[in-house]
């Protein structure tokens, strides 16, 4: 899909969702104090209208206000990242795709250029919408990752310290903060 059609398809989407939360967020409202507003209605139909729960005029205000939320929303959570890696994605596959697989995710296609990965969880694919793919680029370095941010920086983060730790460059132990590749405190003797 076209990204411009996906982040209009998301706006909707998100815009409904937002709608359907203050839905409920009134009927639990009405639901916990149902002697304030039993005789009310949610929305005043005239400036004296007092029993409304809104006032008058605040419906339009308010899908204003998701309409605006729902235009911006996409663009600050979906992100692309750049992993550096060194050589291509071909020669660590194996670890990328490990990394993804122990972050609960599965791959659900792949093509020439690039592979999609989905949750694995389906609570939670349902909390997030059903946006919670991620794709990564095959290639050269460096590869990128996109998706929601959140995801997208955790992952980035998992695959550069795998690569890292194969390599040998970072220890096995993240928080052994005494680590010293040549054991000695002495920074004269370890550059001999």
């Amino acid at each position: 899909m076209n990204p411009k059609t996906k982040r209009v398809v998301r706006s909707v989407k998100y815009f409904f969702i937002f709608v359907i939360l203050v839905a409920v967020f009134v009927g639990i409202i009405v639901l916990l104090f149902p002697e304030q507003y039993s005789g009310s209605h949610v929305f005043a139909t005239t400036p004296d209208d007092t029993d409304a729960i809104f006032n008058y005029g605040s419906w339009w205000k308010m899908l204003l206000i998701f309409v605006i939320i729902a235009a911006i929303y996409p663009g600050l959570t979906f992100v692309k990242k750049e992993v550096m890696i060194e050589g291509d994605f071909e020669e660590h596959r194996d670890k990328i795709l490990k990394q993804f697989e122990d972050a609960g995710y599965e791959k659900t296609d792949e093509d020439q250029e690039q592979i999609t990965f989905r949750l694995r969880n389906k609570f939670t694919r349902f909390m997030r919408a059903y946006e919670d793919a991620v794709t990564i680029t095959k290639g050269e370095a460096p590869l990128i990752l996109s998706g929601n941010r959140k995801d997208i920086l955790r992952l980035a983060g998992r695959i550069e310290y795998s690569l890292r730790q194969e390599s040998g460059r970072t220890p096995d132990d993240p928080y052994d903060f005494n680590h010293s590749d040549n054991n000695t405190d002495n920074p004269a003797e370890q550059n001999k």
